[in-house]
């Protein structure tokens, strides 16, 4: 018998180390090992929130993803949870934000992120599903193949890092170096030329966007189930005294030119959606800060826009950040 439990255990080392390793360098902070929250997945701000309830948070697509933290609580004067993440759809999250409401029944005030672009039954992902399991279970988190290519990823660019670095070296700590940062100093006329040739009078990047949109933007219809839900779970928040704000994010000149008016989405926006938000709002008591369409800053499309959706966070996002947490206090 003693002999038996030996070779187990021998077998079971290899998968013991391997967990270790998982462990320590699995991107998304899941069993909170380290101080630092673990980035802008899905899962890791989900299992932040799930660890460590804050009273306040930020619900949203990529566009609410990227804030600076520490500028949001300077300019705010209070701390905020930032639980917005890459492709978020309308459907997710009014998931995220009746998730939150369950989690934490302290929860006191809601930034919620809603655009042209959530609204419309062209785009309804939907992960909130599988992210609940994986929260719930450890296991599941662990034998999750993504996850495990995250962390073998990550584990190659400390090792790199870690050469980089050696004999003295100064430069980018490891946090900074895993930092993305969407933003640019554009250089005509490289960066204003596209793949055929073509010269735009902006940066090729912000220039080319409306055509990554034009499949979400042509089939245009207003996704009334999630909006339903969205209205459902405002009217928790007024039940449960929490004060909940719609933010709809600014968008490029050229999205809106390109990508709305061809499709008739902002005559839609204009005379359906909005004044039906704003009486939703008179309802439910829910505030809307409008910077898509009627309080759109006036920013230098081609220098603060990293595309037609995303800020540049160099020369953009930060001054959105204080505008919106300005008009929100």
């Amino acid at each position: 018998m003693g002999r038996i439990l030996k070779k187990t255990a021998l077998l079971l080392l290899p998968v013991a180390l391997y967990f270790c390793l998982f462990a320590a360098f699995e991107p998304n902070n899941y069993f909170g090992l380290r101080s630092a929250g673990g980035g802008e997945a899905p899962i890791a701000r989900l299992k932040s929130f799930e660890q460590q309830p804050g009273s306040r948070i930020i619900i949203g697509d990529s566009r609410l993803a990227h804030f600076d933290m520490q500028q949001v609580e300077a300019v705010s004067g209070r701390p905020w949870q930032n639980l917005a993440f890459g492709g978020a759809s309308l459907r997710e999250g009014v998931d995220v934000l009746n998730w939150a409401l369950d989690h934490n029944p302290e929860l006191s005030e809601v930034v919620f992120g809603l655009s042209f672009y959530t609204l419309t039954t062209t785009y309804d992902a939907d992960r909130m599903t599988s992210l609940q399991k994986t929260l719930d279970n450890p296991f599941a988190y662990f034998f999750n193949l993504e996850y495990n290519v995250n962390m073998l990823t990550r584990l190659s660019s400390w090792v790199q890092w870690m050469i980089s670095t050696s004999g003295g070296k100064t430069g980018l700590s490891w946090a900074q170096a895993q930092m993305e940062n969407e933003t640019g100093d554009w250089v005509s006329p490289k960066d204003y030329t596209g793949p055929d040739g073509t010269v735009y009078p902006l940066h090729t990047k912000l220039a080319l966007y409306p055509g990554a949109l034009k499949a979400r933007c042509e089939g245009w219809t207003l996704n009334r189930q999630q909006l339903d839900r969205f209205y459902a779970a405002a009217r928790r928040c007024q039940e449960q005294g929490v004060r909940l704000t719609v933010v709809l994010p600014p968008m490029a000149d050229i999205v809106l030119t390109e990508s709305c008016t061809p499709y008739g989405i902002d005559l839609a926006m204009e005379n359906e959606v909005l004044p039906e938000l704003r009486a939703k709002a008179d309802e439910l008591g829910f505030s809307v800060l409008d910077y898509e369409w009627h309080n759109r800053p006036k920013y230098d499309d081609d220098r603060q826009f990293f595309d037609g959706f995303h800020l540049d966070m160099k020369y953009g996002l930060p001054d959105w950040t204080a505008q919106l947490f300005t008009d929100l206090g």
